[in-house]
């Protein structure tokens, strides 16, 4: 077949498949309901009310769910980051204290999640 015989669809690299007679453009869309973490659905949520185009666009060219997994990954490494700078700065009083631990890592992560939604979660991509 020519180049002039094909569908514009084909010509693009688009393939049909043929249903009872008809002919449907062969197209699998991403699931985007798909768990990507805490940040990564943030993301998704934040792309999909704010800018729907490009939400749609990574979503048709099946890259919706894994930029998202980059942004709960990027998240969660800045998390981890804050954590660690901050017990290099600060001691704890009681190191064997496992409540201790675990309140300053939760306040760490309070801190932290004003920054990563600034600087990750809230950023077209």
């Amino acid at each position: 077949m020519s180049n002039e015989e094909l569908s514009l669809y084909e010509q693009i690299g688009g393939a049909y498949k043929e249903i009872d007679g008809l002919y449907y453009p062969d197209i699998e869309i991403e699931d985007v309901s798909r768990f990507c973490g805490k940040y990564g659905d943030m993301w998704k949520k934040y792309m999909m009310e704010n800018h729907h185009v490009r939400y749609r666009s990574l979503m048709l060219d099946g890259k919706l769910n894994e930029i998202a997994m980059e942004v709960n990954e990027e998240a969660y490494e800045m998390i981890d980051s804050i954590e660690k700078r901050y017990f290099e700065k600060h001691k704890l009083q009681n190191s064997a204290s496992t409540i201790e631990m675990w309140q300053v890592r939760e306040m760490i992560k309070t801190v932290a999640e004003e920054t990563i939604l600034s600087d990750i979660v809230y950023k077209t991509r």
